[in-house]
C-alpha cells in the first residue's frame, strides 16, 4: 500500500501536475489521520471491554468473599450459642454438686474457647493493592464497600476485646493448683499420674462458700454474657453486610 502511494506521487510529479499532487498529498494525510483515529478508537474500545470484564470479575470475587464470610459467621454464631448452653448447664451442675471437678473444669474450657472471625478480603485487597479501585464504576456500590470494611474493622475490634477478656479469666485465680488447673485434660496428660498424685487436692466445687467456687460461678455467668455479645456483633456484621451483599449479587448475576 505504501509503495502504491509512493508510485502515484512520483507519477504526478513527473507529469508536472503540482496542483493535483498537492491535493493528493493532503488527501493522503487525511487518510493517515483517519486511520490513526480509527486505530485509537479500536484500542480504546478493546481497553474499555477488558476493563468491564475485569470489573465484572471483581464483583463476583467480592461476592464470593461475602458469601464465605456469611457461612463463617453462621458457624461462629452456632458456636456462641453452644458456649451459652454449656455455661448455663455447668451453673446448674455446679449448684447440684453432682459432677466431679475434672468434668467441671474441662467443660469450663468448652464454654471459654472460641474461634476468631477472620473475614475474607482476597478480592478487596487485590483491588486496592493493584490500584484498580477506579475500575468499579458503580459509585454507590464502591462507597458501600469502603464503608462496610471500615465498620467491619470496628466490630472485629469489639469481638477481639470480648474474647480476650474471657481468656483472661482463666489466669485470674490466685493459686492455679488449688483451683485445679492440673486437671485440664491437656495438662493432665502432659503431667502424668505420678506427678498428679504429688499435687494438692482442693474440692472447692463442693463448697458454695469457697472463693474458687464463687469465682468459677462468676466466670460462667461472664461467659454467657460475652457469648451473647458475640452473637450481637455477628448480627451487626450481617446487618452491615446486607445492602452491599445484595448489590454485589445483582452486579455479578447481571454478567
Amino acid at each position: 500500500m505504501i509503495k502504491l502511494f509512493r508510485n502515484i506521487r512520483k507519477k504526478l510529479l513527473q507529469q508536472g501536475k503540482t496542483t493535483n499532487y498537492l491535493k493528493y498529498a493532503i488527501g493522503e494525510i487525511i487518510l493517515v489521520v483517519i486511520g490513526i483515529l480509527i486505530a485509537l478508537q479500536i484500542n480504546n474500545w478493546n481497553e474499555h471491554r477488558k476493563n468491564k470484564l475485569t470489573e465484572s470479575d471483581y464483583y463476583c470475587k467480592l461476592l464470593a468473599d461475602f458469601e464465605l464470610d456469611r457461612q463463617n459467621i453462621e458457624e461462629l454464631y452456632k458456636e456462641s450459642e453452644h458456649k451459652i448452653e454449656i455455661s448455663k448447664r455447668l451453673l446448674l451442675e455446679l449448684n447440684n454438686k453432682n459432677k466431679d471437678k475434672t468434668y467441671l473444669l474441662n467443660n469450663y474450657l468448652q464454654g471459654l474457647r472460641t474461634n476468631a472471625f477472620v473475614p475474607s478480603r482476597v478480592a478487596m485487597t487485590d483491588i486496592v493493592s493493584s490500584g484498580k479501585l477506579n475500575l468499579l464504576t458503580n459509585d454507590s456500590l464502591k462507597n458501600d464497600l469502603l464503608r462496610y470494611y471500615g465498620e467491619l474493622d470496628k466490630l472485629l475490634y469489639q469481638l477481639e476485646i470480648n474474647q480476650s477478656k474471657s481468656l483472661e479469666r482463666v489466669f485470674l485465680y490466685d493459686d492455679h493448683l488449688q483451683f485445679g488447673g492440673q486437671y485440664f485434660e491437656y495438662v493432665e496428660k502432659s503431667l502424668g499420674k505420678e506427678i498428679l498424685q504429688t499435687l494438692p487436692v482442693n474440692n472447692w466445687h463442693l463448697d458454695s462458700e469457697s472463693k474458687y467456687y464463687k469465682q468459677f460461678q462468676n466466670d460462667l455467668v461472664f461467659f454467657v454474657t460475652m457469648s451473647e455479645r458475640e452473637k450481637q456483633h455477628f448480627n451487626n456484621i450481617l446487618k452491615e453486610m446486607e445492602p452491599t451483599y445484595k448489590q454485589l449479587k445483582k452486579e455479578c448475576t447481571s454478567i
